[in-house]
């Protein structure tokens, strides 16, 4: 059972205030708080402040502790420029695998400001510093920066949360950047990004503040420090919408003996939406590593995911948060993930060389070539119910396997002795809920193989109640034992993979007459559909069709099982009857047809 600690969540969503860093500055650089497992510096050596309405030591003090004092100021601020020559943040993380991190920024200057509003802000060049790695920004600029709006939208001073959504900015962009470190180097290409609007929160940060000055030495924060806080995030994810961009190619090296290079052609993101976090759709990726072998993958799209059902819970559960609640309801904390889907991806690398293992019996392996290919994937989710989606589908094609030619296994050789080097095979699953029927709809689940053959199923299943998805396992397994199986379809082609299979079967049985050992099975086929269903018409034609597939006089064959009564037959029947179908006698109706 999943487990979450208060102590995580209050840190978690304190996490949505960090870039408020100033608001916890501290005023004497560098020296450690007691509580803290960190502490950071904040430096603005100097402001030029032409025509504004805030003195350059007002703007300087805004980068300490007294942040908050001046923030009513900041939102009405009135400027011709304003402009920071430097500002450096330095981290000193006091833990295990922690260091110092240092970040600076140069050249930022507001142009242009209007009670609160700048008609640009620009960033000439930045530089990042941690645990040996440099990265470098070139220009980063954004239009129409309301600076009053990002305050009142972070609840740092005071708005209205009825408010329509207004622009924070109107379009942003940088011009790229470098990163380098001890085993590597990447160069990042520009991006662009557009509006990003807002609205007030309805939870101001002072409170935000309180909760966490009177609650910082708790090791388990009580419910009220929760809830506010909780409130506060959950407001702020639902308060902006827009920024989508894209993001330029990345390029990057390992120089070590055999060089690796990885490559990104781009990146783009759809908006954001109300508590929605957008679409990532990543192309072009490619990875060579020389003799160990190269990868690639055309497209890569993370769908969106809604995280609106985990707010909502979040928010209905108010005044009752504790440990106990989320262990009992964490399902409800799933949000609806719309899914993925890639293409084009292919990869051909060198297994490494395995010895012997004496202690496990396991025998020495030989580095080997790995090698795939897929055309396409999609795997689609949708109609959420306590975390679980009720309508699923998932396709797969072109996925491609060569087979090796130097294999020594019965079933590899007949293959490559039918003509074929490799294996493409395909895959679709659809089902969904049908919450008023109360039934599962399984509209197919399928397996294809090019020049081999393909199998599908379909069914319908009973009595699938809302309770199967409940968040109470008990309640959920009861309800997964009530289900029932209202028919169930099998499409089975042959298009070769009979030649390969039958031969096979013969030989273990000693025959070296494949066409008489597949009518000596024919005959079996046909005698048991009788004797399992009974000597009726229906049963003498499922018998006859199974006897043409499996001599191979025709190519398809399509059965149906019905249940007599239109309730279903029980799951846990049907099952058994896997290994006793007589067991289904009289409670089904069984066709079957040859094409």
């Amino acid at each position: 059972m999943l487990k979450i600690s208060r102590a995580a969540l209050f840190a978690a969503t304190l996490g949505l205030a960090a870039p408020i860093l100033p608001a916890f500055a501290q005023d004497t650089p560098g020296q450690p708080t007691e509580q803290a497992p960190f502490t950071f510096e904040l430096k603005v050596p100097s402001v030029v402040a032409v025509d504004s309405s805030m003195s350059e030591d007002q703007i300087k003090d805004v980068f300490t502790s007294n942040f908050l004092t001046h923030a009513d100021q900041l939102a009405a601020l009135n400027a011709t420029s304003i402009t920071i020559p430097e500002l450096s943040l330095t981290f000193n993380v006091d833990a295990p695998g922690g260091g110092t991190s240092t970040i600076t920024y140069r050249d930022i200057v507001l142009t242009n400001v209007k009670d609160g509003h700048a008609d640009k802000l620009s960033v000439g060049s930045g530089e990042s510093i941690s645990q040996g790695e440099t990265t470098t920004y070139s220009a980063i600029t954004a239009d129409n920066f309301d600076l009053k709006r990002l305050l009142e939208f972070t609840g740092i001073v005071k708005g209205d949360p009825n408010a329509p959504l207004k622009a924070i900015y109107s379009a942003g962009a940088s011009t790229g950047s470098t990163q380098t470190g001890a085993l590597y180097s990447c160069s990042f290409g520009g991006s662009n990004a557009g509006a990003l609007e807002a609205r007030p929160v309805k939870v101001p940060f002072a409170d935000v503040i309180g909760v966490i000055e009177k609650f910082k030495g708790a090791s388990e924060p009580p419910p009220e420090a929760l809830n506010t806080i909780i409130a506060y995030g959950v407001d702020l994810l639902r308060a902006f919408r827009g920024g989508g961009g894209t993001v330029g190619a990345i390029d990057c090296t390992v120089p070590a003996d055999a060089p690796v290079t990885i490559k990104m052609a781009g990146a783009s993101t759809g908006d954001f939406e109300s508590g929605i976090y957008p679409h990532i759709q990543v192309n072009g990726i490619a990875v060579d590593a020389g003799p160990m072998g190269s990868g690639s993958l055309g497209e890569f799209l993370f769908k969106p995911l809604d995280l609106n059902p985990s707010l909502n819970a979040l928010e209905a559960a108010a005044g009752q948060l504790s440990e106990a609640w989320f262990e009992a309801n964490w399902r409800l904390l799933i949000p609806s993930w719309e899914g993925f889907s890639f293409s084009n991806f292919a990869i051909d690398v060198t297994s490494p060389e395995v010895p012997a293992d004496p202690s496990t019996g396991m025998p020495a392996r030989p580095s080997e070539r790995v090698q795939a290919k897929v055309a396409n994937f999609d795997l689609s989710m949708a109609k959420y119910l306590n975390g679980i989606p009720t309508d699923l589908s998932l396709t797969g094609s072109g996925i491609e396997v060569p087979l090796p030619q130097d294999s020594t296994d019965p079933q590899i050789t007949t293959l490559l002795a039918a003509g074929l080097t490799g294996v493409n095979m395909g895959v679709d699953v659809v089902a969904n809920w049908d919450e008023a029927a109360k039934q599962i709809n399984v509209g197919k689940v399928a397996m294809s193989a090019v020049d081999l053959g393909s199998m599908a199923i379909s069914a319908t299943v009973g009595n699938a109640t809302a309770e199967l998805f409940a968040i109470d396992p008990n309640v959920a397994m009861t309800s997964a034992f009530a289900l029932t199986v209202k028919d169930l379809t099998i499409n089975v082609t042959d298009d070769g993979l009979g030649k390969i299979v039958w031969p096979l079967a013969a030989a273990e049985q000693g025959q070296n007459d494949v066409d008489a050992y597949r009518k000596q099975m024919a005959g079996f086929a046909e005698g048991l559909a009788i004797q399992l269903i009974g000597p009726t018409d229906a049963a003498r034609q499922l018998g006859a069709a199974l006897s043409e597939f499996v001599t191979g006089g025709k190519g398809e064959i399509t059965i149906n099982i019905k249940s007599k009564d239109p309730a279903g037959i029980p799951l846990a029947m049907f099952m058994a009857a896997q290994n006793d179908p007589s067991i289904l006698a009289g409670q089904v109706e069984v066709t079957g047809m040859a094409n």
